[in-house]
């Protein structure tokens, strides 16, 4: 049995304000940090043999309290990225919304039919980010592995697992530095254990 257990970057500037990040390199806010010191201090688990990150700063820094603690390295891993959101990269939700409110509708309902410029498909994004993580249980068989990625990356890798459709993953909450767990037996099968779990957040003080 492989154990994944994926986690969502901390806070952003751009969460705050709600802004389209996607492949842009935006780094953590103050609270993103506190989130991120949290989380590795209050994680309950014994042990992690591995420790995997999306290479944009946010997910980094996310990572670096727990990889201290564990005297690992963060494998750095640009295939965990965000959605590319194209023309809409550091856009506000609401000026797109504005300007198009149909893309943005689709894009929250259908979002395979979303309207969004130079962007990544979905399906596409999919394929990215659960086939990357299948890569690294095949590698990490056995193992505890800790991912840290980014929410609607979360969202479209646990749809692929519980056969959800597309569409639905927009239902799926993914806070800042949720944890989420996945039992992989040798056969490939998925279990998931935990989903958005931020309890870490509430336990005693990061500092």
């Amino acid at each position: 049995m492989t154990e994944i257990i994926i986690i969502r970057h901390g806070e952003t500037e751009w969460n705050k304000t709600g802004r389209f990040q996607g492949h842009s390199d935006v780094p953590l806010s103050a609270e993103g940090r506190t989130q991120a010191a949290a989380l590795g201090k209050n994680l309950i688990v014994d042990h992690v043999d591995a420790i995997y990150a999306s290479d944009l700063t946010r997910a980094m820094e996310t990572a670096a309290p727990l990889a201290a603690r564990f005297g690992l390295p963060v494998i750095s891993d640009p295939q965990l990225r965000e959605l590319n959101f194209g023309a809409w990269e550091g856009r506000n939700f609401n000026d797109v919304n504005a300007e198009n409110p149909n893309a943005m509708k689709n894009f929250y309902t259908d979002p395979e039919q979303a309207d969004i410029p130079e962007s990544e498909p979905f399906p596409e994004f999919q394929r990215r980010v659960a086939g990357r993580v299948r890569e690294i249980v095949a590698h990490e068989r056995g193992k505890r592995v800790v991912i840290v990625s980014h929410g609607a990356s979360i969202r479209i890798l646990l749809a692929d697992l519980l056969s959800m459709p597309i569409r639905s993953i927009w239902h799926l909450s993914q806070l800042n530095t949720a944890v989420n767990k996945i039992r992989f037996e040798d056969d490939g099968f998925a279990v998931v254990t935990l989903m958005n779990d931020t309890s870490h957040l509430r336990v005693g003080d990061a500092q």
